[in-house]
């Protein structure tokens, strides 16, 4: 079962700043935390991965957290970036390497780190859902499939992960 820990996207990636990951790292803290997780939660999965991924934390919830954090729409997205970079780096040869532009069908660029800097090798599509059923998440899944289609024209894989925080529950996937 491969582990990733959550306070790891703190370094930041290539494409994504150190700043800029303290706060997904918070986001995603938020989430775990007010869906009542212990520092510690396997993820059930679905698709091309293990049946399981574990996830670990430092939870560093405080009233100011909880403050800056009040809109769980976006607290719930960003903590899902946070989940699904890690996944990026942990499982796959990509990296984050690039925010991609609205109207794209994407959210982020990857590539290699070993690789020709910066080479836009493939896509990946995030999105977070704090509570829902698995009906839910497969119709989450199947929008966001639909939503790479006008960026199919590059020939660049296209990942796509669904991070669910309450049950917890993880689609990540290469799409089809």
């Amino acid at each position: 079962m491969p582990a990733i820990n959550l306070k790891e996207i703190e370094d930041g990636m290539p494409g994504i700043t150190p700043t800029v990951g303290k706060q997904l790292y918070e986001a995603c803290m938020c989430c775990l935390h007010r869906s009542e997780h212990e520092q510690r939660v396997i993820f059930n999965t679905h698709k091309e991965i293990q049946e399981e991924v574990e996830a670990y934390w430092v939870d560093e919830f405080t009233e100011q957290v909880d403050r800056t954090w009040q809109d769980q729409e976006c607290c719930t997205e960003e903590g899902a970036i946070c989940v699904s970079a890690l996944m990026v780096k942990n499982t796959t040869e990509y990296t984050i390497i690039e925010r991609s532009r609205k109207g794209t069908g994407f959210d982020y660029w990857l590539g290699k780190e070993d690789g020709i800097p910066f080479q836009k090798s493939a896509r990946l599509e995030v999105s977070g859902i704090f509570k829902g059923d698995s009906n839910t998440i497969k119709q989450r899944y199947q929008k966001k499939v639909k939503q790479t289609k006008p960026s199919d024209d590059t020939g660049l894989k296209a990942y796509i992960s669904i991070v669910e925080f309450s049950q917890p529950f993880l689609i990540f996937a290469q799409k089809d």
